[in-house]
């Protein structure tokens, strides 16, 4: 099975789940803390919008939010909590390694756990050439990654998390994008069985001025 379906695939097992972790509405205290410093601007993509957490958070402020899942069961749960259309959101189920459309449109994306969960160096690198295609010139990625040093303290037997290095990322972003700042901290992530400690990377990503 190629990579793309079998990420599909593990994502549609995860989303057909009713007690995900990722199914909640509280936004991310990272993603608030950015909206409250003004941060986050503009026409934003939801990189990885799951069942809609941050994209919801964001158009609830007045924003115009698109959301992109590669599950369709993400997509069609996020979709069921905004039937009102009281604000400004869509949601599109695509694998954003090879999704096509909205050229030259966004001003932010926002990342909480989509680029950590590809398979292969190759996808992150389209991954960040998607972003480049899909952003404006001097638009700005906020992306968090699960750390390899979270490697060093688990079970050796299963891998809890994701493992990013810094070089990871810097490799995926090297073509048209300037690294703004890379800070690398332990935070409370949600997990299946509650609240666990994790390393985590914070970046900031310029898409480069034509």
């Amino acid at each position: 099975m190629e990579e793309s379906a079998k990420l599909r695939q593990y994502w549609e097992k995860e989303y057909e789940r009713t007690d995900t972790p990722f199914d909640i509405d509280a936004p991310d205290e990272w993603i608030a803390d950015l909206e409250q410093r003004g941060q986050i601007r503009g026409n934003i993509l939801d990189a990885g919008c799951g069942t809609g957490r941050t994209s919801i958070f964001l158009a609830k402020l007045g924003y115009s939010v698109t959301g992109v899942d590669i599950s369709a069961n993400a997509v069609e749960r996020a979709a069921r909590k905004t039937v009102s259309g009281e604000f400004h959101i869509r949601f599109i189920q695509a694998n954003i390694c090879e999704w096509i459309g909205c050229d030259n449109f966004f001003d932010t994306v926002i990342d909480i756990g989509c680029f950590h969960s590809l398979f292969t160096e190759n996808d992150r690198k389209s991954y960040a050439s998607t972003l480049q295609r899909v952003c404006k010139a001097g638009a700005v990625v906020y992306l968090r990654a699960i750390s390899e040093a979270n490697l060093q303290r688990e079970e050796k037997s299963r891998r809890a998390f994701p493992a990013m290095s810094e070089a990871s990322i810097r490799s995926a972003f090297e073509v048209g994008w300037i690294v703004n700042s890379m800070a690398h901290r332990e935070i409370d992530l949600l997990t299946d069985n509650g609240r666990k400690k994790a390393y985590c990377w914070f970046a900031e990503i310029k898409r480069e001025q034509e």
